[in-house]
């Protein structure tokens, strides 16, 4: 077993489809397939097993996305684990891309790429806005399993932006990072860190204070964020009118 991909849910039967048939059907050699379901009563779970026979159903409570795919991953058999959003979906031979890719670079704890959105290809930001090279999109990532044993998973406390802080945590171990410059995973905005932008950049500005950024770095990131939160709201509405 190679890759262990992780979707978490709870009443997604409207769009976990896509992501289940963007698997593959049958899952590729060397895949596993978990869905974490959090007690869905609209048939998340039936669907899921009817697209995928060989997935592992997990049903337990949590305390939010985060819990939700710590306890995921801590039933993976595979070497290495992909997280797929139960609104996204992967790529047309993104998944085997990736597969080839681990292969490739043996050495890689984080390999990563691009992700679609709205028809438009995004890459990891560059430069100090990267923040150090952590600020990569956890959907279009592949972590290896011991990497999350040994940091502990994502850290609950954080709300939003647990994703982020693993990654920092990560790079501060001294984690190989890989980057791949393809588009992996087909994202959907709607999400909590798309919607509430400003409990998003609070959080962001209090995960970088904790991983040791300055207080002017973290408040600059803070200021510019709600500064484009704010145009882009203007323009939604201008267009709006």
């Amino acid at each position: 077993m190679l890759l262990s991909i992780v979707t978490v849910t709870k009443n997604a039967a409207g769009t976990v489809a896509h992501a289940a048939e963007s698997l593959g059907r049958p899952l590729p050699d060397g895949v596993e397939y978990i869905l974490k379901d959090a007690g869905s009563s609209d048939g998340t779970c039936e669907l899921v097993r009817g697209i995928q026979p060989d997935a592992v159903i997990v049903q337990s409570p949590d305390r939010g996305i985060y819990d939700a795919m710590n306890q995921g991953w801590t039933r993976a058999r595979g070497e290495y684990v992909m997280f797929l959003n139960a609104d996204d979906r992967y790529l047309p031979g993104a998944l085997e891309e990736m597969m080839h890719e681990l292969c490739a670079n043996p050495d890689a704890d984080i390999l990563h790429g691009c992700i679609r959105v709205n028809g438009r290809k995004f890459s990891p930001a560059q430069g100090i806005s990267s923040f150090r090279g952590a600020r990569i999109f956890h959907p279009a990532s592949v972590i290896r399993r011991s990497l999350l044993e040994r940091l502990g998973g994502f850290d609950t406390r954080w709300i939003i932006c647990a994703d982020l802080d693993f990654f920092l945590r990560a790079k501060e171990s001294g984690a190989v990072f890989r980057f791949v410059d393809r588009e992996i995973t087909d994202f959907a905005l709607g999400g909590v860190s798309t919607v509430r932008r400003k409990d998003t950049a609070s959080e962001v500005r209090r995960i970088l204070l904790a991983r040791g950024f300055g207080r002017i770095f973290a408040d600059g990131y803070y200021f510019a964020a709600r500064l484009r939160a704010g145009v882009s709201h203007a323009v939604r509405q201008f267009r709006g009118s």
